[in-house]
């Protein structure tokens, strides 16, 4: 299977909200994501895994949840002996970039689209002398992943703050924050990164306008 540009970033998708399922013959991936926000976002999944994968897929409302499941032993083998992804029990913690994307910035910018249109937020804060601050932050439990992003964001000119977050539930994991804060910030991600998901790329064009 060629690692295209579509392909990467459907890796970014299952990194941040998906999941590869292997066992007992069984080959399976998933994606799940908001009803409420990306009910159009889903549509535009649905026609980039049939034109990337063959792949005709249904989304489904479950568990208060938009969800987009399919079988193929076929795609599973690639991500899990091809690009080395990590699966099953621990794949949040665990999960990182395949490495022949995270050393090439034409295929990792599509797959960090991916992880920030299903795990980042974009939204605007209040600052001393600024009433509305935009940034863009993306939330993980992998202190690969968050090492990864830190690195090619850093790399590429943009400006991160990397921070820890241990959540206060009893034996809740550690999270990583990846923030990148303020209007240059937003104007170079949407110019070189960009968003696939129609609801946070609306967000962000109307925070530049605004």
């Amino acid at each position: 299977m060629i690692l295209t540009e579509g392909i990467a970033e459907l890796i970014g998708v299952i990194i941040g909200d998906g999941y590869i399922y292997r066992k007992n013959r069984k080959y399976q991936i998933g994606i799940v994501g908001s009803p409420k926000n990306d009910k159009e976002y889903f549509e535009k999944l649905k026609k980039l895994i049939y034109e990337e994968w063959d792949k005709k897929v249904k989304i489904k409302f479950r568990f208060r949840g938009l969800r987009m499941v399919f079988d193929s032993k076929r795609i599973c083998e690639f991500l899990i002996d091809d690009m080395k992804m990590f699966h099953g029990k621990g794949k949040c913690q665990n999960i990182k970039i395949p490495e022949e994307i995270y050393k090439n910035w034409d295929l990792a910018r599509h797959t960090i689209r991916g992880i920030a249109d299903t795990d980042g937020s974009v939204f605007v804060s209040k600052k001393p002398g600024i009433e509305k601050y935009p940034s863009i932050e993306i939330t993980t439990t992998s202190q690969n992943l968050a090492n990864q992003l830190n690195q090619i964001l850093i790399k590429r000119g943009f400006r991160v703050s990397l921070r820890e977050n241990v959540r206060k539930q009893i034996n809740a994991l550690k999270a990583y924050k990846i923030a990148l804060y303020g209007k240059k910030n937003l104007k170079k991600w949407i110019e070189e990164i960009g968003f696939t998901n129609p609801y946070k790329l609306n967000r962000a064009l109307n925070y530049l306008k605004n």
